[in-house]
């Protein structure tokens, strides 16, 4: 399960956005509850709620968006639309809003079952529902009403990621950046964190104890694994907006070839790019045997960027530099770094992304919000080059 709320607005479209899906046959509402004498109802417009939340908004003029808007999704098909309905209702409880009116409906329209949750900040006293630390309060809700142990996920996942081999700490920290995790060093210790909240730390020197040299055997291995997949899959990096929390920028890149090698040859490739710039590296996390390699130990970008592959012979086609750079700069559009609608965004709340999701984790955007890479040297993190 993951949790997303989405930006507070001055109006309440939300409402038409759920109904218009509804309509649509994309949608089912579930739950429409507190909205006083429209509750015994039939027959209810969407404008009928916007104009109810509007009343109730008017109560304190000083909240200048008062519409609440959240989504909460499961991994797949998990749950049903009554689970989550279920689910929804005791979190708007959990939250402050169980007394005010609210929608829950039902969307099946992607690969993962999830509501939409809308209501008004404002309660029946004018007073403003509190919205102090809300995304850490969120996933503490939905943590405390399905069970999970926040800090015992935590110990997992830095026990699993001093399992892999790696050279450097900076690989390390990768494993757990996959994982959804802010780090900071802090008294010989890297603490891993969420939205504020210290879940876990673990010694420096129990890191750096864990280095380990190249795997040249391994390495050599998934070079031949290249050379054999390239052909079929293509290396061409695209830019891909992600779900993901942890980093600055709406995109990352991936391609054919990245997104063939983690569905099916048991490795991931990260690739690594300052903002707003075009990949100057990768990492693979090489799940199968447990190892991570900086790309240029396997294959340098620029290589395996060379390598075109021919619709018609399948053969391989090696690219000059000149021809390398012209085909990032034809085959990589910037996005758009401007407005993009909200809706656009709660389309894509529920999908996952390519990587594993720690269970219940808050994701500050699993919409069009998430990025790319956070600020390394800022966070006081090793350059991604040193992988």
């Amino acid at each position: 399960m993951i949790i997303k709320i989405l930006s507070s607005l001055v109006s309440f479209s939300a409402v038409r956005y759920n109904t218009d899906k509804i309509d649509r046959g994309m949608g089912e509402l579930m739950v429409a509850r507190n909205f006083g004498a429209l509750d015994h109802l039939s027959g209810i417009r969407p404008q009928d709620y916007i104009n109810y939340f509007k009343l109730l908004a008017a109560g304190n003029s000083r909240i200048s968006k008062p519409q609440f808007h959240a989504v909460i999704s499961a991994d797949g098909k998990s749950a049903s639309a009554w689970e989550l309905s279920v689910l929804a209702e005791r979190w708007l409880e959990k939250m402050g809003y169980g007394k005010n009116p609210y929608l829950i409906v039902f969307h099946a329209d992607t690969d993962h079952h999830h509501v939409h949750l809308v209501s008004c900040r404002v309660d029946r006293d004018g007073k403003k529902i509190s919205s102090g630390f809300e995304r850490i309060r969120a996933v503490a809700a939905l943590n405390a009403l399905q069970g999970i142990d926040a800090e015992m996920v935590c110990k997992k996942d830095i026990d699993s990621a001093l399992a892999y081999h790696f050279s450097t700490t900076a690989q390390f920290k990768l494993l757990l950046e996959n994982k959804g995790y802010g780090l900071q060093a802090v008294d010989g210790k890297l603490e891993l964190f969420r939205y504020g909240q210290v879940l876990g730390r673990v010694d420096m020197n129990l890191i750096n104890a864990r280095l380990s040299a190249l795997d040249k055997k391994r390495a050599a291995e998934l070079r031949q694994i290249f050379f054999k997949y390239l052909p079929a899959y293509s290396p061409r990096l695209v830019p891909v907006p992600i779900s993901d929390y942890r980093s600055l920028s709406p995109v990352r890149y991936s391609s054919e070839f990245s997104a063939f090698a983690l569905k099916k040859l048991g490795f991931e490739i990260v690739f690594h790019s300052a903002e707003g710039k075009l990949p100057y590296g990768y990492t693979i996390i090489d799940h199968h045997s447990q190892h991570v390699f900086k790309g240029s130990e396997v294959m340098p970008l620029k290589e395996m960027l060379s390598i075109e592959v021919s619709s018609q012979s399948c053969e391989v086609k090696v690219l000059d530099r000149l021809d390398v750079l012209h085909l990032l700069k034809q085959t990589v559009e910037e996005p758009d770094p401007g407005n993009v609608s909200e809706f656009r965004e709660e389309i894509r709340a529920a999908e996952y992304g390519a990587n594993e999701i720690t269970p219940l984790e808050l994701k500050d955007d699993i919409d069009d919000e998430a990025i790319l890479g956070r600020k390394r040297a800022r966070k006081g993190m090793a350059r991604t080059n040193t992988r």
